[in-house]
């Protein structure tokens, strides 16, 4: 089954999202931190990415662009999850996919699904 790494700087959205990709079978690591989501993507990196935007120090953006940089992580996927509405600059920075916490939270492991299957 596949990894799946969560940040958010929120514990009880990184719980929730937990809680809920693993009633589907998905394996799930978490971070609260763009740096600690940095650092564990290159310790193991996971095969997909649920990002938040809005972080202190390193935020979803920046994390982002970060992986996109580096070819070794090429296919790693990245869905945003976050209350920010600007979803030009997620797809700008590089994101496969785009929710927002308060309307596709139960729509996740779907669209989870689909971002691992493409190609």
């Amino acid at each position: 089954m596949p990894t799946i790494l969560v940040v958010d700087d929120s514990r009880l959205v990184t719980d929730i999202v937990k809680m809920r990709l693993e009633m589907y079978g998905y394996t799930v690591r978490l971070a609260h931190s763009g740096e600690e989501a940095l650092a564990a993507i290159a310790a193991e990196p996971p095969d997909l990415l649920v990002l938040d935007v809005q972080m202190p120090g390193i935020d979803g953006y920046e994390v982002c662009r970060r992986i996109r940089e580096d070819p070794a992580l090429d296919d790693l996927r990245i869905i945003m999850l976050t209350s920010s509405d600007d979803k030009r600059a997620a797809f700008e920075a590089g994101v496969d996919d785009y929710l927002n916490k308060d309307i596709d939270l139960l729509n996740l492991p779907n669209r989870v699904r689909l971002v691992l299957d493409m190609e």
